[in-house]
């Protein structure tokens, strides 16, 4: 095996191993945000008052 075909082997196996150690990292962040004890708000008035709305606007048309 020459110099140069030892060294792209050596310089993609290097980008493979990079870019897997970086989706790993992702991954494990992304399940580190999902896990967190910090929730989002999952009522929202807006929606109440649409279903309210529409609740009253059946209720007023029977």
């Amino acid at each position: 095996m020459t110099y140069k075909t030892k060294s792209l082997l050596y310089f993609f196996s290097f980008v493979i191993a990079a870019t897997a150690y970086y989706l790993v990292e992702q991954h494990e962040a992304f399940s580190n945000q999902m896990q967190s004890t910090e929730m989002a708000e999952t009522h929202f008035d807006d929606d109440y008052e649409l279903k309210e709305s529409a609740s009253n606007s059946i209720e007023k048309a029977q």
